[in-house]
């Protein structure tokens, strides 16, 4: 079966190719899936495509957030008929062959509504991703919080932040993004300059500081804004990751912590376990079921927070836009039917 799929092949490349794809013979927990959407995860894909994070070589096939069809499955795969509309972590690829894990960090798929829009259903993993953070998140009532960076998932978490009850602010110094974020229905934005940010969060708060400040940059000098603007036995969510080398003098942002007794917890990806055990309910499956439920009834409008649908072989162009022009992309989704 004939396959078009992403490649990057050098610093600020990327293209489409062919492969044929075997669907002989499939083992109990694989599936043939014929994709119709996926989605760009700026901050992974574009620390490969831009040699962010140092490390990568190349080629590089990139993607783990996308819609497709099962056309053939294995055995195994006993909650899944052929003709299913799925949500599966595979590459960008028209078709893929793809093996279900049980492990946490292990390949996904999972059933979706029949009628769920393909394109905003291709969010769903990055609200997984904004799971992690709210799960990670010790909210009282009465707390304020504050958001750093209004990405796609910055963009939901501050929705599921309001959602439970905290006082929300998000903080991005991209006019449009804080826009979105107004249009999305968060309550308060704040779109000043990074150097201006802890000072304004301070007098939004009456001098004392957030209560919980959560990082989605992954930007490590916007990380010492979220930990500076956060006050008295406060809390710091790292839910991007840094990957940029920086320099600078830690001294302060460490005394910080110590002087105001800070908690600072990472908010990794994919930690918690897929299905619910034993003195836990907090699980993969759980997280998506309640994002799934968000995008579907529009309490999340994907379609909103999508700039661009693309056609493949736009991918380069979508890569450049979203790393240079970020007032005008935010959320891209390859068409894969286009």
């Amino acid at each position: 079966m004939l396959s078009k799929f992403v490649i990057i092949t050098a610093k600020g490349k990327a293209e489409i190719q062919t492969e044929q794809i075997d669907t002989t013979e499939l083992k109990p927990n694989e599936a043939i899936i014929e994709t119709s959407t996926s989605l760009i995860s700026a901050g992974t894909e574009l620390s490969r495509v831009f040699a962010i994070k140092e490390g990568f070589s190349y080629p590089v096939r990139p993607g783990y957030s996308s819609i497709g069809t099962v056309v053939k499955k294995g055995e195994g795969l006993e909650d899944l008929k052929i003709g299913d509309k799925v949500f599966y972590t595979g590459r960008h690829a028209s078709v893929n062959r793809f093996s279900r894990s049980d492990k946490t960090q292990g390949p996904k798929i999972f059933k979706i509504p029949e009628d769920m829009d393909d394109s905003e259903a291709s969010l769903i993993c990055l609200g997984l991703v904004a799971m992690n953070g709210v799960n990670a998140t010790d909210i009282k009532l009465g707390d304020t919080l504050a958001v750093f960076g209004l990405g796609t998932i910055g963009m939901m978490a501050a929705l599921l932040y309001q959602e439970l009850g905290a006082r929300v602010i998000a903080v991005d110094p991209v006019v449009s993004r804080c826009q979105l974020a107004k249009d999305l229905g968060i309550k308060e934005v704040l779109d000043c300059a990074a150097d201006q940010q802890v000072e304004q969060l301070k007098k939004m708060t009456n001098g004392r500081g957030v209560d919980i400040g959560v990082d989605v940059t992954g930007v490590s000098q916007a990380i010492e804004n979220v930990i500076l603007a956060t006050g008295l036995h406060g809390q710091v969510v790292l839910l991007g990751s840094p990957r940029a080398a920086y320099t600078t003098n830690v001294t302060s942002i460490l005394n910080h912590i110590h002087m105001k007794m800070i908690k600072v917890m990472g908010a990794f990806n994919n930690l918690n376990p897929l299905y619910e055990k034993e003195g836990s309910r907090i699980c993969v499956e759980r997280d998506f079921k309640m994002i799934t439920e968000r995008i579907y009834d529009r309490r999340i409008n994907a379609k909103k927070i999508i700039s661009h649908i693309i056609k493949p072989e736009e991918i380069e162009r979508a890569y450049h836009g979203l790393m240079y022009e970020k007032e005008e992309y935010r959320c891209v989704v390859i068409d894969w039917h286009k």
